[in-house]
């Protein structure tokens, strides 16, 4: 039997009490003496409860403040084909996107080996600075360049693509229906372009997800480039088989 420590049952006391209190994010905690207080545990005790519900990202410390109530991750499932959009509006949040680039390309030899397409393909490639928007913050969180087969969107140029998802125009103006993808996910460090544009440090480690989406003929739809604030994304696989079991539904 697995013995739990102190420190465990408390910041799983500290968490049910959050849940049940409805608190909202960036609302702020006690302090660890009210909290040792209300527990009956030392201050050390509280310190390390804290400190695990920080690696959960449940709550943030801020310098010279005290805790708070952390805002949701964006939940990246490895396994759902997604819009960021999308995710973003699941947390009951509003996305904003800054236009930083729209050009032509061919493909050459070194793209040609992510995207599996002939060298000298026409591709539209869309750079994107991401935002989540809420009451009280303006936060960039992700530095996207999503690369798209011309033939299949011709005109793309058009469209309002600070507004809209880039998904829903595929879907709704081309008829174009992302299906399945495949991704890789690592970690990479803030380089000064990064820094100024997500509003962080150098060398600031960040998340590199790189994805292929296609549709159900296997047909490319997008090649996704993305640097992501990790502070902001969480990352799971979901497995098919009890998701099915559990009443589930995939496309």
């Amino acid at each position: 039997m697995k013995l739990i420590n102190k420190d465990e049952l408390i910041a799983k006391e500290i968490r049910y009490d959050i849940f049940f209190s409805h608190a909202k994010e960036g609302d702020k905690l006690p302090s660890e003496r009210k909290l040792s207080e209300k527990y009956g545990v030392q201050r050390a005790t509280i310190r390390l409860a804290l400190q695990r519900l920080e690696r959960e990202g449940i709550i943030e410390v801020r310098q010279r403040s005290g805790y708070y109530i952390r805002p949701k991750r964006v939940d990246e499932d490895l396994r759902e084909v997604l819009s960021l959009s999308e995710k973003i509006k699941g947390l009951g949040k509003n996305i904003q996107n800054k236009l930083l680039g729209f050009e032509r390309i061919e493909v050459d030899k070194k793209l040609s080996q992510e995207v599996k397409l002939p060298i000298g393909t026409k591709l539209l490639r869309i750079t994107r600075l991401r935002y989540i928007v809420d009451d009280k913050s303006h936060t960039p969180i992700s530095l996207d360049d999503a690369y798209i087969p011309e033939n299949i969107a011709p005109k793309l140029f058009e469209y309002d693509l600070e507004n809209r998802s880039l998904f829903e125009i595929l879907k709704k103006e081309y008829n174009v229906i992302p299906y399945k993808d495949s991704q890789r996910i690592t970690i990479v460090y803030a380089n000064e372009r990064e820094s100024k544009l997500l509003n962080i440090s150098q060398l600031t480690p960040l998340v590199k997800k790189q994805g292929m989406i296609y549709d159900k003929d296997g047909r490319l739809v997008q090649y996704l480039y993305s640097i992501k604030n990790k502070e902001w994304t969480s990352f799971k696989q979901t497995n098919m088989i009890i998701y099915r079991k559990i009443g589930g539904f995939v496309d």
